[in-house]
């Protein structure tokens, strides 16, 4: 059976496909918590190709995505922890308004330590909230907000 340049050809465009899947999967791996926007930027990849593997990739079972104001793409197997950690690393915003929770703040604490406007910082205080980093407190009828 003779190799025509039309099976070469699409050999050569399948090798392709796999290498950015495969780049894809360890960046996920090696940096959870990241948007589709943020591989591809990072990985210098079309904004198309990226989520054409994406799609792969959770349909294959290898990762799954979470809806966080954003979709944040995660490997199977991570740990709850882990996925707040890396959620807080990648995100220099969340960092930002994470670290003003250190102790009972409010709302118009942190948005003001922040240099936010106070709808910023709620939106950001309710992605922390769902990933289970921080919690809400009741304090004098004044809701704050603390690490848990």
């Amino acid at each position: 059976m003779r190799c025509t340049n039309e099976h070469f050809i699409k050999k050569i465009k399948n090798k392709g496909v796999l290498e950015n899947q495969e780049r894809i999967l360890k960046y996920i791996q090696d940096n959870p918590g990241l948007t589709q926007a943020q591989i591809t930027y990072r990985l210098d990849i079309p904004q198309s190709t990226a989520k054409y593997h994406l799609l792969t990739l959770q349909k294959e079972g290898k990762i799954f995505s979470e809806k966080l104001f954003k979709t944040h793409y995660f490997p199977n197997g991570i740990g709850n922890e882990l996925k707040i950690e890396s959620c807080i690393k990648n995100n220099n915003n969340l960092k930002i308004v994470f670290e003003s929770c250190k102790k009972e703040t409010s709302l118009e604490e942190i948005a003001k330590s922040c240099n936010i406007s106070k709808s910023m910082a709620s939106r950001r205080l309710q992605v922390l909230e769902s990933l289970g980093a921080i919690k809400k407190v009741k304090v004098k009828k004044k809701i704050k907000f603390s690490k848990n």
